[in-house]
């Protein structure tokens, strides 16, 4: 057998071996000297596994062949810190420790995890106890082992005995105690020895356990120390109550505890005492409770979110919370506290209410209020609880919100962006909810709830039915409300500053029958988010209304010359004379009533026109009332006529010369093919791709344009229609400019050599739309002017057609 295989065997014996065959091993040749991979000496192994019952004889024929105690492995463990960490195997346990300490093994050597054997005999032995421990400590303790020896944990002897009590506990702290341990040394989490004694008895309910608890406060303990959560030894008490608590609870403060101590979320004993309350609802969690607030707990303490024990009742509540919160105003909390976010226990009663719609709940609110809480509190949004109930509904809300209202409730109250309880009613999220708002909204309406109030984002009732999308069958039920609330006089013409008018509102959600009577009732039609929706909403006409045939037709003819409602100023209206006689039931002296009030009027009537001609609008009666309402959108509109089939725009240029443009009624055909033209009218400018690389920035290329233009080195393009042979010429500055603004994309172009460009990739369905394609869209202020100056005739000779009406909004 070579040497490392003696050497091998050598530990081994060591683990499970006999003294007999550890001496042959030795007497043969094993290394007694030798360490294994952590640094371990045969000695180390013996101390720790000690198997056999020779393991004594073992240790001292280790030691008398030379082996140093107070070798250390790699962990700085020497034999007798091995030895005290698993003593327990052996039951010469003491002679053990009494010999290494004899031959000179170091008491307060301390592992890497600081400890020293004192420190792991007394771990060890809370976990298995024997009848020499009390006997081995105190040997210890009297040959010099430190008594506030602390482990990486902070944790002293007196600590570890406290956590882990057997039936010599209270004997070996008493000892410790009187040998000048530390009783409010800390561990890492700021805990002392009687944090521990709490933790201990919360497991293991005994007499002995409460008088190691009382016997620590007696010898001097802090009551008031505070853990790392600045939890007093009080508030565990409060947290985990059992039987006995309460005599504790009473002891503690007998013994002068701090009843308001406050923890890191400024919370107190008593908020403990309420969330076990809020747990397990029994007579002696209450009993706990009543007592803290008769010996002096603050009853309107706030935690760090500024909350009350009132607010967390309203919040939490069980069968006994009305009992309680009555108990709690009559000792005199304060029932308009405010948390955080400036919300009243009221608030936090109308919260569970939510949750919990129940006569309960309903009672605790009911009681607040009776008692003194503020109904028109606001929180941070300056929401009042009648906000919240209008907001929240559920099948008692209008028994809620009559019973809020009768107490005195700001019916019309507003919250921090101008929202009153109705705004809140209206912006209903549930179709379920329907079968009580139509009541609810009436009944705030009744008692005097502000119809036309509006947000600050300029929004009505109207607006807020339509922020949720509901389904197609729902527009029966939006439909209801809506018409009540335009019978009381609610403005369906309020344009929001993010979505426009309900009209826009309600056809983006495709709720035709609502669009009918909003036009009905004389919503107005030129009220548009932006000029893209005008010809949007002309095409949704038909949708909206059912014309006849015969009607149709009568809109596509030319022949309107059986009526027409003109004035000496300028306003020519040509209505077919069916038409008209349709509105009023084919009473003639009602129609020439209506055409002598359209004399007197004239500037007032396009509005009303489309409404009542097309729309059915009727009421005849009210007819005169509405004029004033369309007097700044009538002086928009231009001569109305309907006699060519093209329109003669004409103007001077700088050099007095005469030109025209000749706009055909039929749509200008597109073309196939498409090409950028911006870049192409830069080349025939004489501008180089590289010049145009740099001038990307529209600003500068419209300075530059402007430069030509005063140089007059632009030329004239033709726009051609192929279709009657008829053309449109067009300033080349303007061209230039258009297809800037629309991305490069035109249509068909000629210039003066007669060559042809083909730009397509923009058409227009309308006549006005190519106008306002060419002539009015955004442009640089000087150019604009301009452009102006330049047409100043075009308004003059601007005509339009019946049909085309609704795109006749011509803006300078």
């Amino acid at each position: 057998m070579n040497q490392n295989e003696k050497n091998r065997k050598l530990f081994s014996a060591c683990q499970n071996g006999s003294i007999k065959e550890i001496k042959t091993l030795i007497e043969n040749g094993a290394d007694i000297t030798i360490k294994n991979s952590i640094f371990q000496t045969p000695l180390h192994l013996i101390c720790k596994f000690q198997k056999k019952e020779d393991s004594f004889e073992i240790i001292k024929y280790l030691i008398e062949k030379g082996l140093n105690v107070n070798a250390k492995t790699f962990a700085n463990e020497t034999p007798l810190l091995l030895f005290c960490q698993n003593q327990n195997k052996n039951s010469n346990s003491f002679e053990v420790i009494k010999y290494l300490i004899e031959k000179g093994s170091d008491l307060n050597q301390k592992t890497f995890a600081n400890e020293t054997p004192l420190l792991l005999f007394c771990q060890n032995q809370n976990k298995n106890p024997n009848s020499n421990s009390f006997e081995i400590m105190k040997y210890l303790i009297e040959k010099g082992s430190d008594l506030n020896a602390k482990n990486t944990n902070n944790e002293t002897p007196l600590h570890l005995f406290c956590q882990n009590q057997n039936s010599n506990s209270f004997e070996i702290i008493k000892y410790l105690i009187e040998k000048g341990c530390d009783l409010n040394e800390k561990n890492n989490k700021n805990e002392t020895p009687l944090f521990y004694s709490f933790q201990y008895y919360f497991q293991n309910q005994n007499s002995n356990s409460f008088e190691v608890i009382k016997y620590l406060i007696e010898k001097g303990c802090d009551l008031n120390s505070q853990n790392n959560k600045n939890e007093t030894p009080l508030h565990l008490v409060c947290r985990n109550p059992n039987s006995n608590s309460f005599g504790i609870m009473k002891y503690l403060i007998g013994k002068g505890c701090d009843l308001n101590a406050k923890n890191k979320d400024n919370e107190t004993p008593l908020f403990y005492s309420f969330q076990y309350y809020f747990q397990n609802q029994n007579s002696n969690s209450f009993e706990a409770i009543k007592y803290l607030i008769e010996k002096g707990c603050d009853l309107n303490s706030q935690n760090n979110k500024n909350e009350t024990p009132l607010h967390l009742v309203c919040r939490k509540q069980n069968s006994n919370s009305f009992e309680t919160i009555k108990y709690l105003i009559g000792k005199g909390c304060d029932l308009n506290a405010q948390n955080k976010d400036n919300e009243t226990p009221l608030f936090y009663s109308f919260q569970y209410y939510f949750q919990n719609p129940n006569s309960n709940s309903f009672e605790t609110i009911k009681y607040l209020i009776e008692k003194g809480a503020n109904i028109n509190a606001k929180n941070n949004k300056k929401e009042t609880p009648l906000h919240l109930v209008c907001q929240n509904q559920n099948s008692n809300s209008i028994e809620t919100i009559k019973y809020l209202i009768g107490k005195g409730a700001d019916i019309n109250a507003k919250n921090q962006i101008d929202q009153t309880p109705l705004h809140y009613a209206c912006n209903f999220r549930k179709e379920t909810q329907h079968q009580n708002l139509v009541e609810i909204i009436k009944y705030l309406v009744e008692k005097g709830a502000d119809v036309n109030a509006k947000s600050t984002d300029n929004e009505s009732l109207l607006h807020y039915f339509f922020r949720n999308q509901y389904s197609q069958d729902h527009e029966e039920k939006l439909f209801e409300i809506a018409k009540y609330l335009v019978e009381k006089g609610v403005d369906i013409d309020l344009k929001s500053k993010n979505s426009g008018i309900v009209l826009f509102l309600a056809k983006s959600r495709k709720y035709f029958k609502l669009v009918k009577f909003f036009m009905m009732n004389d919503a107005n039609l030129f009220h548009l988010p932006d000029r893209e929706n005008i010809q949007e909403i002309y095409e949704f006409f038909p949708k909206i209304y059912s014309f006849n045939e015969d009607m149709n037709n009568l809109l596509k003819s030319t022949d309107f010359s059986d009526y027409q409602i003109e004035s000496k100023d300028f306003f020519k209206f040509p209505v077919h004379k069916s038409i008209l006689l349709s509105r009023f039931d084919n009473d003639e002296k009602t129609l020439q009533n209506f055409v002598d009030i359209c004399q007197q009027k004239p500037k007032e009537i396009v509005q009303f026109a489309l409404n009542f001609l097309y729309t059915g609008f009727p009421d005849f009666d009210n007819f005169a009332t509405k004029f004033s309402t369309f007097n700044d959108l009538c002086n928009q509109f231009e001569t109305l006529r309907n006699e060519r089939n093209s329109y003669r725009i004409e103007w001077s240029d700088f050099e007095k010369r005469r030109k025209e443009i000749l706009i055909p009624i039929k749509n200008i055909k597109k073309n196939d093919q498409e090409k950028p033209i911006i870049e192409e009218f830069f080349k025939e400018l004489g501008f180089d791709s590289e010049w145009f690389e740099s001038k990307k920035g529209r600003k500068g290329i419209l300075k530059d344009f402007d430069k030509l233009y005063q140089q007059n080195e632009t030329k004239d393009f033709a726009i051609i229609c192929e279709e009657d042979e008829k053309e449109i010429k067009v300033h080349k500055l303007v061209l230039i400019m258009r297809s800037e603004l629309f991305k490069g994309m035109f249509l068909s172009v000629e210039d003066s050599s007669n060559q042809v460009h083909d730009y397509s990739g923009k058409s227009f369905e309308t006549i006005q739309e190519l106008i306002y394609f060419l002539y009015h869209d955004e442009f640089e202020k000087e150019i604009k002017q301009e452009i102006i100056e330049e047409f100043e005739d075009l308004k003059d000779y601007y005509q339009l057609n019946q049909n085309s009406i609704i795109d006749l909004i011509f803006e300078n």
